[in-house]
């Protein structure tokens, strides 16, 4: 009886719950659709999507980035973190006119990928370090290098249309993008420096 108490509060402890709400949040708002009004924009922004697929590709990153750095930072510091960085990461751009008003999760999806790629290196490289060939180690080494490498691809084109290099598709918030990929980066930086490199 005593076991299945304490294994029922670690699987509850291991639900990603705010990754869950808010794309909860984010899956209700683009069913209802709401008006856009500079109240409803400055609310809503991060939530509101143009359309299935911005809400769909964000949902898949947020999703699994998500999952992945609340259960490394805890619900609470993910909680702050996951509702107050989209609106700097969409109202920065605008406040200090490098960029125009834009809607949807990319500045977040950004800013955890800013977070998540130096936290997999150094997942990476302590895996590396204490590497057995079994096939679970090996699986993981190489799941984790494949995300490295897409979330590094997806940087260097973010950092190639901020910067002009390529052109800046229509619909796509770069400036947004932009700014929470740096915000991400900051936020790693600032946890290295509060808890040491292994528990940023």
């Amino acid at each position: 009886m005593e076991a299945e108490s304490i294994y029922s509060a670690v699987a509850i402890n291991d639900i990603p719950w705010v990754t869950i709400i808010l794309t909860l949040v984010m899956g209700a708002t683009h069913l209802v659709s709401p008006t856009i009004t500079p109240l409803s924009y400055t609310i809503l922004a991060p939530w509101m999507h143009a359309g299935f697929n911005h809400l769909w590709q964000n949902l898949l990153v947020f999703v699994l980035l998500g999952t992945l750095v609340e259960r490394r930072v805890g619900l609470v510091t993910f909680l702050l973190f996951a509702v107050l960085i989209p609106y700097l990461a969409l109202h920065l751009p605008v406040v200090f006119e490098y960029g125009g008003p834009s809607r949807g999760a990319s500045g977040l999806t950004m800013t955890l990928t800013g977070y998540a790629i130096p936290a997999l290196v150094v997942d990476l490289a302590e895996r590396i370090e204490s590497f057995e060939a079994d096939a679970r180690d090996v699986a993981l080494g190489i799941g984790i290098l494949l995300v490295l490498i897409y979330l590094s691809l997806d940087v260097w084109v973010t950092v190639q249309r901020f910067a002009g290099i390529q052109s800046r598709p229509d619909g796509v918030a770069v400036s947004a993008h932009a700014t929470g990929l740096v915000l991400g980066v900051l936020w790693f930086g600032w946890r290295v420096l509060r808890h040491d490199l292994d528990n940023a």
